[in-house]
């Protein structure tokens, strides 16, 4: 009984750690019923305060004027182990499929500018330059994780090495969070065939490009299959925030290895300062708004993820700490 009550109370810590950041420049809202509908678009709160900042920031980052100026624009940068599901909770957020397969998916820093959009057709394209010259390409919900690849195709060339050249993806669709992330490439160890030999090498410099600065947030997906002392995202962050203040930890695939999380995130033995968020993301053939459906399920009914705090599980939350986090480091 007393270590359960331990556990409770680091659970506590660690769910007002979710809720503390820079709460007097942004002020958090409460979830209300309404927005735990699971049939209710993850839209926050903030999306008309924050869109015009949004929009600055994202235009001079296009126009790279801050990075010849020397400014560094806050960025939510996505990192994780290869196959830590890191895709999967970026698909989640969008609504969209992006592309899978063996090996690397990801060649390029994929700018991903989500934009709530009130409109029933989504809109997609892509914008990157290649061969020297700037390029935007339109496509679709059903297309998109195939235009992403000819495009960094195009970018990184044909193999299966890697470019700092980024790649930007903007989806204005009805439902999603107003957010700008970087995902990049997932670190591997091992060089696949058709991979060049110091892949991780090139991986690791480029992920440490962009964590490195003080504006980016971390956020670090870890799957929960795995020791996360042992994960190499992990030791990348705490080599550039050592304090863990500005780096968020999203848990994935919950559904196969629930034993032990609960103490896991209480414990937070690798130093997560903005805390953890648990999700499950979509499973086959799911549409998303099935997968939802299925993830508030699992959290109230599981007999082991049942018990860890709602205001740290679901993507839908995942999307408000995001959204607010973004609030507060565009509002300094």
């Amino acid at each position: 009984m007393a270590g359960g009550s331990k556990s409770s109370q680091k659970q506590s810590k660690n769910a007002s750690n979710n809720k503390q950041v820079d709460s007097q420049i942004v002020p958090i809202p409460t979830p209300s019923d309404e927005n735990q509908n699971n049939n209710v678009p993850i839209v926050s709160s903030f999306n008309d305060r924050i869109r015009p900042l949004l929009d600055a920031v994202d235009k001079l980052r296009h126009l790279n004027v801050a990075a010849k100026e020397g400014i560094q624009l806050p960025t939510i940068v996505v990192v994780g182990d290869q196959s830590s599901g890191k895709s999967s909770v970026l698909e989640s957020l969008a609504g969209i499929s992006l592309p899978r397969g063996q090996g690397i998916c990801t060649r390029v820093p994929l700018i991903m500018r989500l934009h709530h959009h009130p409109a029933a057709t989504p809109e997609l394209y892509l914008e990157y330059t290649a061969d020297g010259s700037a390029k935007k390409v339109t496509t679709d919900e059903s297309s998109v994780a195939n235009a992403i690849n000819s495009a960094t195709e195009e970018i990184a060339g044909g193999g299966k090495g890697i470019s700092n050249n980024p790649l930007t993806l903007v989806v204005r669709k009805n439902g999603v969070p107003d957010l700008t992330m970087v995902d990049l490439p997932g670190i591997t160890r091992v060089p696949v065939h058709g991979q060049p030999e110091d892949i991780y090498e090139q991986v690791t410099a480029t992920i440490m490009e962009y964590i490195n600065p003080e504006e980016s947030i971390i956020l670090n997906v870890l799957s929960a299959t795995v020791d996360f002392s042992t994960c190499e995202s992990i030791r990348m962050s705490q080599k550039v925030d050592k304090t863990g203040d500005r780096t968020l930890a999203v848990v994935t695939k919950v559904d196969k290895s629930p034993e032990g999380l609960l103490e896991k995130v209480a414990a937070d033995d690798v130093g997560i300062g903005l805390g953890y968020v648990c999700v499950r993301n979509r499973i086959g053939e799911e549409t998303y708004e099935e997968a939802r459906i299925a993830e508030a399920q699992l959290f109230g009914t599981h007999p082991l993820l049942s018990k860890i705090d709602k205001s740290i599980v679901g993507v839908p939350v995942l999307a408000q700490r995001l959204v607010q986090i973004q609030a507060t480091i565009i509002s300094r």
